[in-house]
């Protein structure tokens, strides 16, 4: 599972540095060059705590007898639904980066304009607005991808099942028990769904030339499945 960039904590560390940011830039100009390079390791160290071990969460490799393999590229480019799949891959990674992409723009036409506000109540203001505006654009498009996340599947084309899970190579886990997934055979694909059930978690299409047996050890190693649907239409 991929971190929820708007989580509770995430979302109160992005407001104290904000707030901390725009009354430096406001009321404290002098020491702004400073404090900004205080400010950003400060940012590094926290962002390091709070998104490593997500990462490192992610990196780690499900232990356990392998049970099944697959390398099944060529599954992945006869599949009908190839299309949407890679255009929704495509959708999400556009939706991710552009919030940082208005920040970029914004930054050379409208933060020169903030910055020399005489007034550092509006200077301060303005600073505050500029960055909330990102926030909430941040925020709305996010929830966007979140949602097409669960819409449109990872395809995943080689991996390993085992005991403790799956191994996606060549890195990346989908660990077991699968509780926020439903199991979905798509013959017309050559695939197996692993279809989300919970906002944030991605779904998944893992390629197999036997999905059925996929969809069995799925079921059988991955508690918390009911039962294995299969798609034909």
């Amino acid at each position: 599972m991929e971190p929820n960039p708007f989580g509770k904590k995430a979302m109160l560390l992005s407001q104290a540095s904000m707030l901390t940011f725009a009354t430096i830039m406001s009321f404290f100009p002098q020491y702004y060059g400073f404090l900004l390079v205080i400010y950003f390791i400060l940012m590094l160290v926290i962002m390091y705590k709070y998104f490593g071990k997500h990462l490192k969460k992610a990196m780690e490799r499900p232990k356990g007898k392998v049970h099944y393999e697959e390398n099944s590229k060529e599954l992945l480019e006869t599949d009908p639904e190839m299309e949407r799949i890679l255009k929704g891959q495509m959708s999400q990674s556009l939706f991710s980066s552009l919030p940082i992409m208005v920040l970029l723009l914004f930054g050379f036409t409208l933060w020169p304009t903030i910055t020399h506000i005489p007034n550092p109540v509006y200077r301060f203001a303005a600073i505050v607005a500029y960055f909330e505006g990102y926030t909430v654009l941040n925020y709305f498009l996010n929830k966007h991808a979140m949602k097409k996340m669960a819409e449109i599947p990872k395809p995943i084309t080689s991996y390993k099942v085992t005991e403790g899970g799956i191994q996606i190579k060549p890195f990346g886990n989908i660990p077991f028990p699968l509780k926020d997934y439903e199991i979905k055979v798509v013959e017309e694909s050559k695939a197996v769904d692993l279809v989300s059930k919970k906002p944030g978690v991605p779904s998944y299409r893992l390629y197999s030339k036997n999905p059925k047996r996929l969809a069995e050890l799925l079921l059988k190693l991955g508690k918390g499945i009911e039962k294995v649907e299969s798609n034909t239409a």
